[in-house]
């Protein structure tokens, strides 16, 4: 075995009397390859020994190995035996990792703009077309928002969304609340009709002061964002609030965004929490997300790494591309569950194969480098 450089024999002699310093130098040169070969192993006991003594650099080392891959667990009979394994923090893993779409910092909840709503009378049922036309025709609002599904999604008709348009104005002119919706969503999207704001807000209005949760969750959304009117976001949660009354889950994860940030109301994250979780255990994964976040921040209290594990891998489970790359970090760490590095592998491809591009490059670097054991 060739003879080690002198200033690593040094470093080693003053490594294993306790020094934190020279232990952390010690996994360095292990870790990058300074002057003597690189090896894994030798760098995470050493980084080990050096993290257990407060060193923070050796814990950023170690997580930047956990990130490629490498058994951060290794500890050296010749280094000092310390009772606490040093382990990096999620918040280390994840540093420089966040994902567009989290909740750190605050941010604007996404617009949700939903197709129109589902048919006024089963579609299925209607076995005689010209009998819907014939009660439409003669002024019924309701025969005419079918119809106009109908002509919308090309049920036993060549699509016509045009067609669509013109009978769900019949309908939102005679004061129904599912022609008003329908028609404020086909002008929202420009459908048949050309895309106006300002008149897509005035049929969302006309529907959410029937108390149509969709109208009152869409109408927030563009209050919020200034679309047709002025930005006012304490006037957007007050039809988000509205909404949520009324069951459309989007609205607690928009309450839940206005009060983590204090966008338009009161900072109050547990109010932000309660809303998320409300969402989540209704199944909305975006809800869910931001719960995992929280509670993996300890927001408003101790961090909770079981329940935000759990909460996360839900939103991964329901195919959320920041879910997945969190757990996949979190599976790599043993952060809430033991740490299990196949299954953070699954989690980090799924991640990398996903359309979100924030997520794609960060979760595919970190699925290569597991996969070839940390080589670049």
């Amino acid at each position: 075995m060739a003879r080690e450089p002198d200033h690593i024999i040094a470093l080693r002699r003053a490594a294993q009397a306790g020094d934190g310093a020279a232990a952390f130098q010690l996994g360095e040169a292990f870790r990058l390859g300074l002057k003597v070969p690189r090896d894994p192993r030798e760098a995470a006991g050493w980084l080990n020994a050096a993290a257990d003594g407060g060193h923070a650099g050796a814990r950023h080392s170690l997580a930047l190995m956990a990130q490629d891959g490498a058994d951060i667990t290794i500890r050296l009979p010749e280094a000092p035996a310390p009772v606490r394994r040093a382990a990096p923090s999620l918040e280390e893993l994840l540093d420089g990792l966040k994902p567009a779409g989290t909740n750190d910092g605050g941010f604007d909840a996404p617009v949700r703009l939903p197709d129109p709503d589902p048919d006024p009378l089963d579609l299925d049922a209607v076995g005689d077309l010209d009998a819907v036309r014939a009660a439409a025709a003669s002024g019924d609002a309701t025969a005419q928002v079918l119809l106009g599904n109908v002509y919308r999604q090309g049920l036993g008709i060549e699509a016509d969304e045009v067609e669509a348009v013109a009978w769900y104005t019949k309908a939102a002119n005679q004061g129904d609340v599912r022609g008003a919706y329908s028609l404020a969503v086909m002008i929202d999207l420009g459908l048949g009709t050309r895309k106006n704001d300002k008149e897509a807000l005035r049929w969302y209005l006309a529907a959410a002061h029937k108390g149509d949760g969709p109208a009152e969750f869409n109408l927030g959304n563009m209050i919020r964002a200034g679309r047709g009117c002025p930005a006012d976001a304490a006037v957007a949660a007050q039809w988000y609030a509205k909404a949520a009354a009324h069951g459309e889950v989007a609205a607690l994860f928009a309450l839940g965004t206005l009060y983590e940030a204090g966008h338009g109301v009161a900072a109050d994250p547990a109010k932000a929490m309660a809303y998320y979780r409300q969402g989540a255990e209704l199944g909305d994964c975006d809800c869910a997300f931001n719960l995992s976040n929280m509670l993996r921040q300890g927001v408003g209290g101790q961090p909770d790494p079981e329940q935000s594990a759990e909460w996360c891998r839900q939103a991964a489970e329901q195919g959320l591309a920041a879910a997945q790359l969190n757990y996949g970090l979190m599976l790599l760490a043993g952060f809430g569950q033991p740490a299990d590095p196949t299954s953070a592998a699954y989690w980090l491809n799924r991640a990398a194969g996903s359309d979100d591009q924030a997520v794609v490059a960060k979760a595919r670097a970190l699925a290569q480098r597991l996969a070839t054991g940390g080589s670049r």
